[in-house]
């Protein structure tokens, strides 16, 4: 890597040398509107690759000719070309860009000025994450856009995340918004790298979303990725990251574990599992560590180089990312590379042409949840980690009925191979009709998904098993669009016409073998078996979609958007197989009215509203029609013989969720854009919503997917953003946003309730854990109501239900005087009430401070580790916790925590172990520097930086991490259970940016 920086700096060296060998010296210093010094400015010799930047100071000195014109730019404020004009002293005053006013968004197939969006649109800018160590597309989401939601489920590097807009519509569909990268619709966020991002929007009303018809109704997330410019610029940055963990469970040590263990074997009649020698030796010594030997520091590096470059007709970038973290869990890692090139040509005033490309590989090793998190807090301090054969410990006598938490670790292997390849070009032609353009675009993805498995003869029990998954996916696109601009007076229209098709086909095959002969080589060889299963699927799917926009403006004040899409699918019946998906926005910048103008108050004042129809493809392929399944079946005590039988029946009739979605917003600006306030109000009711209900036994049994339920998601987005402080050379800039949600299942087609399940907690839950309902939101848990314990002077109460004082109590819903499935009601929500993000950037002079804080409310969370832990019944037999220390016993009979008893019988699928996972988070803090030019003979741009991330976490919840959970982002009913998930980390990032 040295090698490669000096040789490019060499090369610049030489380049520069040779064209400006007749040049003169150029100093001057650029300031601001305050007269203060600018750091950082980008100063280039116009038409050249010769340029350097500002020093902290903003004092500025490079060679140029006479004759030439010098570039200044900075984000921020507005460009200027000033004539050297033969001066060896040139100052700058650069005037700030009031760039809300002018800027210009992506939208969906198109492009607007910020002002003439009636929709509701977020933009984050890249200045709001270029100060922190974000790796993937979901880091750069959280917390900076009201009404998107983010959940770290997975902690893990390249863990699971739930993202979110407005809330979930759908039961049996995916919620994830629409990805959109360089006009390619449905990209794997996974795949994006953040330094690569130039423009990101989030569409989130009907109005912005329904252009995207039947994929639209879950939100969609568009990307543009940075383009080359005239002129050869090398930047490298490199970050280098230890994490650890933000909490760890606080349990006994070994003598008081003991203690504890022999307490409830007397108090329950049993033999006393310890003597007092075996006591006061751990004691004296100690135990073992089980989360220490589970957890450790992790680590991490990020390389990234980027060479852009052109001349005026073609530009290129490419870029190469390299990315290797190794988890908090042993044995836990992540890597990732991403290649990627742009490239875009003008060929000549009516015709350019791009093309993209990106490559991408991916490697998860042991991120999964469970397993060896859970093992730790349930295998007893006083078992030995190994034996004296050196193996660990098989067995333990005490606590956990399981495996070795390091069989979990050392055992095992999960791991997940991703391999993409994106290729999409295509050509913008200026039609002789003034106005009019041509737009055609081509897409192919490719993904090589690969899923290994492999369980060692120890946790096998000496039979090793192993799989292997591997699957080719194949996205066929291909955008065909007709673009209108015209201005007229004090008219203005802007219209898109769109063809648009998109196949998709997927293959899959699958291999699982058990008894491996030779289980040292993994899954890389299971022909030697004693018994394999092997399958193999298909699936393919098409999209056609027709769509029109018109944008029309008058006097830039009066705005009206409407359009239509509409999409047939291959996935539905004929009857259904399209449908069509309209939209209306209208929009009033008061601003622009003389008797707001006269307030002298407003740099921009709209009001907008917005209604529209998206609509969701819930079903995968084939769900229309009944499926087969195989069997085997023994006559008159023969050997089996292979059968079908008949499988879940399908519905002809299925048709498209529906989402009507109704918004009104108001954006306010001051102080010339200094201070901006926004706000939205929205309402989305989801109609024909899919479910699988089930078939009698009579009827062929199984479930059938139809359309019959009802869902709303209603809401409030506050974000209020700005520049507090710009003077004598610091500057703060800070953004607030706060949302509220509200999901309620209005109707499930006159089913009293439908019951979700995880399979998550194992024998810890009695059923399951979620339940719909209507007037219920979804992901409501379903569970019994703990009321304590018995008191001595309910005795009596107790004896009813065959308890002593000290037992757990729970509400008997019925009267029966039996806890049974009948008791069961919902007992709190897996949805969030509020979420909320506060970003600041302090600048003065080369420092940067970065401050970013981010908060989940009103939510709770089933913690069926702790349960685990402090129930001391199932497969962990024993209290680990120290929380038990307080347990009920004569002369603390106050105490909620269950007495040792005989009749002592918990459930932990109960608010027992319902917590409050409310937090606010201290995000990312950063300290960067950038170091002025003079020390490296103004040839480049350095810039050093140390982060800190997850510092602080302020909850009541009693787990690792509020945010992680053991259930991923693929369902919105079944959400919100920890046990034994992977927490998220404290991570400390130092790194450095050269760019030349």
């Amino acid at each position: 890597m040295k090698r490669t920086v000096k040789f490019f700096i060499v090369l610049l060296l030489l380049c520069e040398g040779y064209a400006f060998a007749q040049g003169t010296r150029v100093t001057g210093k650029v300031t601001g509107p305050d007269n203060q010094g600018l750091p950082g400015v980008n100063v280039q010799v116009s038409g050249t690759t010769t340029g350097t930047s500002t020093d902290a100071s903003g004092n500025f000195s490079l060679n140029a000719a006479g004759t030439t014109s010098l570039v200044f730019s900075n984000i921020g404020y507005v460009s200027q070309t000033v004539p050297v004009n033969g001066r060896s002293v040139v100052n700058v005053q650069m005037a700030e860009d009031q760039k809300t006013l002018n800027e210009v968004v992506v939208v969906g197939y198109g492009t607007q000025r910020k002002t003439d969006v009636t929709g509701a649109l977020t933009a984050i800018s890249t200045k709001e994450f270029a100060q922190q160590p974000v790796t993937r597309l979901d880091q750069v989401l959280q917390g900076r856009a009201a009404g998107v939601q983010v959940t770290q489920t997975n902690g893990a590097p390249g863990g699971d995340a739930r993202i979110r807009i407005r809330g979930a519509n759908s039961v049996l569909g995916n919620n994830d918004p629409l990805y959109v990268v360089d006009g390619y619709v449905g990209a794997n966020f996974n795949f994006v790298n953040p330094n690569d991002i130039e423009t990101l929007q989030i569409l989130k009303d009907a109005a912005s979303t329904s252009i995207y018809g039947s994929r639209g109704a879950n939100g969609v997330v568009i990307i543009t990725t940075k383009k080359g410019a005239r002129g050869l610029k090398v930047n490298y940055e490199g970050q280098f990251s230890i994490s650890e963990n933000i909490k760890r469970y606080d349990v006994l040590p070994a003598g008081e574990f003991a203690e504890i263990v022999n307490a409830r074997a007397t108090a329950t009649g049993s033999n006393l599992p310890f003597t007092s020698d075996q006591i006061a030796q751990f004691k004296q010594n100690g135990g073992t560590d089980w989360q220490s030997l589970v957890f450790r520091q992790g680590s991490g590096q990020q390389h990234q180089i980027t060479l852009s470059g052109g001349s005026e007709k073609t530009t290129f970038l490419i870029s190469g990312n390299y990315l290797n973290q190794n988890g908090i869990v042993n044995n836990s890692g992540f890597k990732r590379y991403i290649l990627r090139t742009n490239i875009n040509t003008q060929i000549n005033d009516k015709l350019s042409l791009r093309l993209n490309l990106w490559g991408t590989r991916s490697q998860n090793h042991n991120t999964l949840d469970g397993g060896a998190i859970v093992q730790a807090l349930a295998w007893a301090p006083t078992t030995p980690a190994y034996g004296s054969d050196g193996q660990p410990t098989f067995t333990d006598p005490i606590g956990s009925v399981y495996r070795n938490p390091l069989d979990y670790l050392y055992d095992q292997s999960v791991d997940q191979n991703r391999t993409g390849l994106n290729i999409n070009g295509g050509l913008n032609y200026k039609l002789p009709i003034k106005g009019l353009s041509l737009d055609l675009q081509y897409a192919v993805n490719y993904l090589n998904a690969q899923n290994l498995n492999l369980n060692g003869k120890r946790l096998s029990n000496n039979v090793p098993t192993a799989s292997r998954y591997s699957s080719e996916q194949v996205t066929l696109q291909n955008t065909n669009s007709l673009n209108y601009d015209l201005k007229v007076g004090d008219h203005s229209i802007n219209a898109v016409a769109v063809l648009e098709t998109q196949q998709f086909t997927d293959q899959n095959f699958t291999a699982s073998a058990s008894g491996l002969r030779f289980p040292q080589l993994g899954y890389d060889n299971i022909g030697g078996n004693t018994a394999a299963t092997v399958s193999s699927g298909y699936s393919k799917w098409t999209l056609l979609s027709l769509l029109g926009r018109i944008n029309y403006g008058f006097k830039d004040k009066y705005l009206v958007t409407a359009a239509v899409r509409r999409d047939g699918s291959s996935k539905f019946g004929e009857a259904n197989r399209y449908s069509v998906f309209p939209s209306l926005a209208l929009g009033w910048r008061l601003s622009e009215e003389d008797f707001i103008k006269n307030l002298n108050v407003f740099s921009n004042l709209k009001l907008r509203g917005s209604w529209g129809m998206t609509g969701s493809q819930a079903i995968n392929p084939y769900a229309t029609l009944s499926t087969y399944g195989t069997t085997s079946v023994a006559f008159n005590n023969s050997a089996a013989t292979a059968g079908v039988i008949l499988g879940n029946p399908g519905n002809p009739d299925l048709k498209w969720e529906t989402t009507k979605q109704v918004d009104v917003g108001l954006e306010m600006e001051f102080l010339n854009g200094r201070l901006r306030i926004e706000a939205d109000y929205f309402n989305k009711n989801t109609t024909d919503l899919l479910l699988n209900v089930a078939i009698p036994s009579y009827a062929g049994g199984g479930t059938q997917a139809r359309n019959v339920g009802e869902v709303e998601n209603t809401g409030f987005e506050f974000s209020i953003g700005g520049t507090p402080i710009d003077k004598a050379g610091f500057r703060w800039e800070t953004n607030l946003n706060l949302s509220t949600l509200q999901n309620k299942v209005i109707s499930l087609g006159g089913l009293p309730r439908l019951g979700q399940g995880t399979g998550v907690g194992g024998g810890m839950s009695s059923t399951n854990e979620f339940m719909l309902m209507p007037g219920e939101p979804l992901g409501s848990y379903w569970g019994l109501k703990y009321l304590g314990t018995f008191k001595p002077n309910e005795a009596d109460l107790a004896a009813q239900f065959g308890r002593v004082p000290g037992d757990p109590r729970y509400q008997d819903l019925n009267g029966d005087n039996a806890i049974t499935t009948d008791d069961f009601q919902i007992i709190g929500r897996a949805f969030p009430k509020a979420t909320g993000g506060w970003n600041n950037t302090f600048t003065y002079k080369g420092l940067t401070l970065n401050v970013f804080f981010n908060g989940v409310f009103g939510v709770d969370k089933l913690n069926y580790t702790r349960a685990a832990a402090l129930s001391g019944s199932g497969d962990a037999r024993q209290f680990i916790l120290s929380e038990i220390r307080d347990y009920y016993r004569p002369g603390n009979e106050t105490s909620d925590i269950p007495a040792f008893t005989r009749t002592y019988q918990p459930f932990t699928q109960s608010s027992r172990f319902l917590e409050n996972g409310s937090f606010v988070r201290l995000k990312n803090v950063s300290l960067s520097y950038t170091v002025p030019t003079g020390f490296i003979q103004n040839k480049a741009n350095l810039r050093v930086f140390f982060s800190a991330t997850n510092l602080l976490t302020i909850t009541k919840y009693k787990g690792p991490d509020p945010e992680s959970a053991r259930v991923g982002s693929n369902t919105d009913t079944a959400i919100g259970i920890d046990y034994g998930s992977y927490p998220n980390s404290k991570t400390y990032t130092l790194g450095v940016n050269l760019g030349f």
